[in-house]
């Protein structure tokens, strides 16, 4: 979305410009729009939603899966071997079935690794 960074500047700048010069109906266009976007967005993501990439980036095999079934991060290739630990394996998790005991699991298995704050010293 950063890309849309400077579209918006020059839409203010615009809009500023048909105000100063007594254009209120810069208003009434920007309102739409400002209403239209979120409607716009949503239908999108409703309509295609994120699918699971299960294509391997080292043989381009379609065998990726999880590593560990009780996570959402990880994911190996079934062909080749292929590993990344650090890949988020939420969409792959998804189509498996419901994700609520993983991410139960996910937070109780954090929770109990965290370190405990040392009291602060008196400064």
């Amino acid at each position: 979305m950063a890309w849309l960074a400077p579209l918006w500047i020059l839409a203010v700048v615009v809009l500023a410009r048909r105000v100063v010069l007594g254009e209120p109906r810069a208003f009434l266009a920007l309102g739409f729009v400002a209403l239209a976007l979120p409607f716009l967005w949503v239908l999108v993501s409703t309509l295609w939603p994120a699918k699971a990439e299960r294509v391997c980036p080292a043989c381009k095999k379609d065998r990726l899966e999880r590593i560990d079934r009780g996570t959402t991060v990880g994911v190996r290739c079934g062909a080749c071997g292929w590993r990344d630990e650090t890949a988020s394996s939420w969409l792959l998790a998804e189509e498996e079935g419901p994700l609520e005991e993983v991410v139960l699991r996910q937070r109780r298995r954090r929770r109990s690794t965290r370190p405990v704050d040392s009291p602060r010293e008196p400064g």
